[in-house]
């Protein structure tokens, strides 16, 4: 229901800035703002079978500082004025969740998902920030955000809207040590699908973003559970970044060309 109301809102609010575009000519910009999580940014999970799922920064590769986990759009389509505003983009998010317990999963059904801490105790995973052991689910997805965007005075923009998530991949690896012996396995894409993972979710957004300084701070959190309800740990996705940037397209282009 919540993810339904979301849309709903999201969609009217939609139409009703286009009419008002229409019938008061309030401006319609295209390709504004690239918006990017990334570096200081940090994924994990909420709700009753979070705390099986509790995430660390205690390795390189958890998500802090690592150029490959991000999530970043463009602001495609943007109705209203500098002051206030309606943005629709599109984007890619790479998130990356490193596992405090070294879960193995099975899946006796095609309507349920089993989990466990690994009890195999010959698996050293090496509990250190540059250990060759981790437990890391991974996944890819095409980010479509719409936001309400206030400009407070001339250095503060504060956004707060919605967005749609369509998963591209999702993945398992782990890593550890038999006796001297570097093991890795991975649950690849195919594999994943079939322990009934969302791939079509909703969430919210906030941000705060500084143009003085060239960065902010965001949150986000997805009302859609990670597994399919009833089919899997009950848990939800959750972001905090405080290396949020935002630099126009138009702008861009222009020092490229100077």
């Amino acid at each position: 229901m919540k993810k339904h109301t979301l849309i709903c809102l999201l969609l009217s609010f939609t139409v009703f800035s286009f009419q008002a575009s229409a019938q008061e000519k309030v401006p319609v910009r295209l390709f504004g703002q690239i918006r990017t999580e990334s570096q200081l940014s940090y994924s994990f999970f909420a709700g009753p079978d979070a705390a099986d799922f509790s995430t660390s920064i205690n390795g390189f590769g958890s998500g802090i500082l690592d150029i490959f986990g991000m999530r970043t759009s463009l602001d495609i389509i943007n109705i209203g004025t500098d002051k206030f505003y309606l943005s629709l983009g599109a984007g890619l998010a790479v998130n990356k969740y490193r596992l405090t317990k070294n879960l193995v999963f099975s899946n006796p059904t095609q309507n349920s998902l089993s989990w466990m801490v690994d009890p195999d105790t010959s698996h050293n995973y090496v509990n250190s920030f540059f250990g060759y052991g981790k437990s890391k689910i991974i996944t890819t997805s095409f980010y479509f955000p719409a936001d309400i965007n206030i400009a407070i005075g001339k250095s503060f923009l504060v956004t707060a809207g919605g967005f749609l998530d369509i998963n591209l991949t999702a993945r398992y690896k782990m890593k550890y040590l038999e006796g001297e012996n570097k093991v890795k396995e991975i649950i690849r894409t195919p594999e994943f699908r079939n322990f009934n993972p969302s791939t079509a979710k909703f969430g919210v957004n906030f941000s705060i973003f500084n143009k003085k300084i060239g960065y902010g701070l965001s949150a986000s959190y997805c009302l859609t559970p990670f597994f399919k309800s009833g089919m899997g740990p009950d848990i939800h996705e959750a972001r905090i970044s405080a290396s949020y940037t935002m630099k126009n397209l138009r702008e861009l282009i222009r020092e490229k060309k100077k």
